[in-house]
């Protein structure tokens, strides 16, 4: 049920995330991990892009045309991390992708930004494995939490 209101309330979240091209992509990540509490990777053609370039900058080193204009884009909580990854692409002719905090995994494209930083992606493994929840699921590894669960990996 806290779910379910959750999904509707992203849907009237103020805090939404502007990608601003002008920004180095270490910038764009650390503002992304800071809105959402996910990892977003950035690639250059199939590797993962440097972190010290501005979008402008990664146009001038790669053959794939970035379309780097000076409008900010605007993500909404309520997009899937599909709709989110097009949308990049379209926008700027970037590939990204959203991965959990530890970048240990990719997001199902099937969840909303929101439920990816609620973790519902997480809870719902734990359950088709049958697990009640997250903490159900440390304890049968042994860990108290998830960062010392990822540490261990």
């Amino acid at each position: 049920m806290f779910d379910f209101i959750s999904n509707i309330t992203d849907k009237f979240k103020a805090k939404d995330f502007h990608l601003a091209p002008n920004k180095k992509i270490r910038s764009l990540k650390a503002d992304f991990k800071n809105n959402f509490g996910l990892t977003l990777r950035v690639y250059k053609g199939k590797q993962l892009a440097d972190e010290e370039l501005t979008l402008a900058a990664l146009n001038q080193i790669t053959s794939k045309d970035i379309k780097s204009s000076n409008e900010d884009l605007k993500i909404k909580v309520s997009m899937t991390i599909d709709e989110f990854e097009k949308l990049i692409d379209a926008h700027f002719g970037l590939t990204v992708q959203v991965v959990n905090e530890y970048d240990t995994y990719c997001v199902n494209n099937k969840y909303t930004l929101g439920q990816a930083s609620r973790k519902e992606d997480l809870k719902d493994w734990c359950k088709e494995r049958g697990h009640n929840s997250i903490e159900d699921w440390l304890k049968s590894e042994n860990c108290k939490t998830l960062e010392e669960y990822y540490s261990k990996k």
